[in-house]
């Protein structure tokens, strides 16, 4: 006779049960998607020009929620920027060219490094020179900065593309494929440029041959300048607290990058010999004007990619959807 009020009252708060556990479990997760989605994320790959932004969450430089995610190739970092997975990225222009021909709006933030030696060409003894190339298997990435260095050293070397056998190989792998005997030279830049040398690759091609044509730029999507507006100002501060701690105090900054990029402080040290890292009044200069100097970079870029078959459509505007843009500059 009392049996089914039992049940109604069981049934009742199995439910309430049920319900609150799925509470549980969901609230958690959809905090954790809130906060996630509210993060700055940026995109690196590992290169002594994009330590200083690790420096910078190292010393809590940061005050807004920012996080830094290693790759390890520069198209791993341009597939996740394309997906959406990241919010900023850390590439060079040629890269920034690639997506401005995928018709992705970017706006560039501010300028990190200009290679000025860092980007290289190894290869084995026996090349003796750049025009040991000829014949040679050059691993290099196809998507990457590589592509352009590869490109440009031909060219000025008086090479042709066809005498070279290309090796498409990520960053990642170039130290396996020249000790595996996989290729002959390999287009890096350190810590693989430190690593060859010490197993005996000599440097056949630096940067210092075309200076200020490879420049490593943070860029944005176009919709993250009002979504993570604050955390865009905090990231350009924070780059530049870096920097001068890079100044103040470089035994342990060196430190703190070398266990990074695994090679030693000296190592550390000397990578930055090869490249300039922009002052905020330098940072202005290049974004700022009409046109502004890193404009008409972009520009030269471009075409010589279109020359050279880098990139496919010959209507390519890079300034058409990327953007200039030194308002988040301290």
């Amino acid at each position: 006779m009392h049996n089914k009020p039992m049940q109604k009252i069981c049934g009742h708060f199995n439910f309430k049960a049920a319900f609150l556990k799925i509470l549980l479990i969901l609230l958690p997760m959809s905090f954790c998607s809130l906060s996630y989605s509210q993060t700055l994320r940026v995109g690196t790959t590992l290169w002594p020009g994009y330590e200083p932004l690790y420096l910078a969450e190292e010393i809590n430089a940061y005050k807004q929620k920012i996080r830094m995610i290693h790759y390890s190739s520069t198209s791993e970092v341009l597939r996740a920027f394309r997906n959406n997975t990241l919010e900023a990225a850390a590439l060079t222009l040629d890269e920034v060219v690639l997506l401005a021909e995928s018709d992705i709006p970017i706006d560039i933030i501010l300028i990190l490094d200009i290679s000025e030696g860092a980007d290289v060409i190894m290869g084995r003894p026996e090349l003796k020179n750049i025009q040991g190339l000829v014949g040679a298997r050059v691993a290099v990435e196809s998507t990457a900065a590589g592509a352009y260095t590869l490109s440009r050293a031909l060219e000025i070397h008086n090479i042709d593309i066809n005498k070279v056998s290309l090796v498409n190989a990520e960053n990642s792998t170039h130290k396996e494929a020249y000790m595996n005997n996989m290729a002959d030279a390999v287009v890096t830049y350190e810590p693989v440029r430190t690593q060859l040398l010490n197993e005996g690759a000599i440097e056949l091609f630096n940067s210092k041959e075309i200076p200020g044509e490879i420049v490593d730029v943070l860029v944005v999507h176009k919709k993250t300048l009002k979504t993570h507006r604050k955390a865009l100002y905090d990231i350009t501060q924070g780059w530049f607290k870096a920097l001068q701690q890079l100044k103040n105090e470089p035994d342990d900054s060196y430190a703190f990058i070398a266990s990074r990029m695994k090679i030693s402080k000296q190592g550390v040290k000397e990578s930055y010999f090869g490249l300039t890292l922009p002052s905020l009044e330098k940072n202005r200069m290049l974004l700022s004007g009409s046109p502004a100097p890193l404009t008409q970079t972009l520009h030269r870029l471009t075409q010589h990619m279109i020359d050279n078959g880098l990139i496919d459509s010959k209507n390519s505007d890079s300034s058409a959807n990327a953007t200039l843009n030194p308002s988040f500059l301290p």
